[in-house]
């Protein structure tokens, strides 16, 4: 039996690209914002990555927001895909309260919610505010180029592919279990975020990236995760940590992330906080988070380490 998870957690993901394309815009390069040139990437970028991960590594779990194919390999419609996941098929009485519970089996819903209308019809939309939100990411470093090589393909002309030189994106999260509270009063037994769902979600947030080495995301690897896990009953909300963090090249070229600043601010709330996870391979990164006040709370771990132990537990129960 599945035991749910009830703290609200916020926190960032950062996500390095070294001579790599993180997320293209439709010419092929790098995004970057219009008004000062700077790197970002979306949130669909990262969730995307979040969903691959889960799909590939978690054959319990069902993906519905991914590309599905019939049997003849064509590419399945929304509804089409729902129909063979769920074994349900979907009629114009059962559009909502009976569907809403099916929806909220598929994993990535759980977590990111959805907006499901597989008819193409507005009143038949049923709008799913997810427990995870996730922001756009912005660049920490703010000093790479983008170049682009001249490629042979075998069968083609010749091409290009657009590379960035070096970037930070951090992408700042929050975690809501109250999120589907105002279904909970019109749909009973739905499925809740349970703490195993949180820790399949720490595991992509922190190796997703990595794990996903295409030709165009080679040099794209997860470099830090923040958790802060707030006391259950807590009511305390948190601006975003991009705000407060600093990234630091040394003349070495040895990287550095500066976390005081954020960890001064979250010291005001001591008694709200029931504990601070960090992961990183602290033989990559320096991570500067020194704070007396929060000492006692603060846990490092390796970026894999929960994979490992997991791992490791679900071996000793085989």
């Amino acid at each position: 039996m599945s035991i749910e998870f009830k703290n609200r957690v916020y926190g960032c993901v950062v996500v390095k690209a070294i001579n790599a394309n993180y997320n293209a815009d439709f010419s092929g390069l790098p995004r970057r914002l219009k008004s000062d040139g700077s790197f970002y990437a979306t949130d669909k970028s990262f969730k995307w990555l979040v969903r691959n991960y889960i799909k590939k590594n978690y054959s319990n779990e069902t993906i519905l927001f991914t590309k599905n194919l019939d049997d003849k390999l064509n590419t399945m419609k929304l509804k089409e895909a729902f129909e063979k996941l769920s074994d349900i098929k979907i009629a114009k009485d059962n559009m909502k309260d009976t569907l809403f519970p099916k929806l909220l089996e598929f994993i990535d819903v759980r977590l990111f919610g959805a907006v499901f209308s597989p008819e193409g019809k507005k009143d038949n939309n049923i709008s799913i505010h997810g427990n995870v939100q996730i922001s756009h990411a912005i660049d920490l470093y703010k000093k790479g180029r983008v170049y682009t090589d001249e490629i042979l393909a075998p069968f083609t002309a010749i091409g290009t592919m657009s590379k960035a030189t070096e970037a930070h994106y951090i992408h700042n999260f929050s975690i809501n279990p109250k999120n589907l509270s105002s279904w909970e009063e019109r749909v009973k037994d739905i499925k809740k975020l349970s703490k195993n769902d949180i820790t399949i979600l720490k595991n992509a947030f922190n190796s997703s990236a990595t794990f996903y080495d295409s030709h165009s995301k080679a040099g794209v690897e997860n470099e830090l995760s923040i958790y802060v896990t707030l006391n259950e009953n807590s009511i305390l909300t948190l601006p975003n940590f991009s705000q407060f963090i600093q990234f630091e090249k040394d003349k070495e070229g040895n990287n550095s992330f500066d976390i005081t600043k954020l960890l001064s601010y979250l010291s005001k709330y001591n008694n709200e906080i029931e504990n601070i996870e960090l992961f990183y391979i602290e033989e990559l990164l320096e991570v500067k988070c020194s704070n007396e006040i929060l000492s006692n709370k603060i846990k490092k771990y390796d970026l894999i380490q929960i994979v490992m132990e997991e791992h490791k537990n679900d071996s000793s129960k085989a």
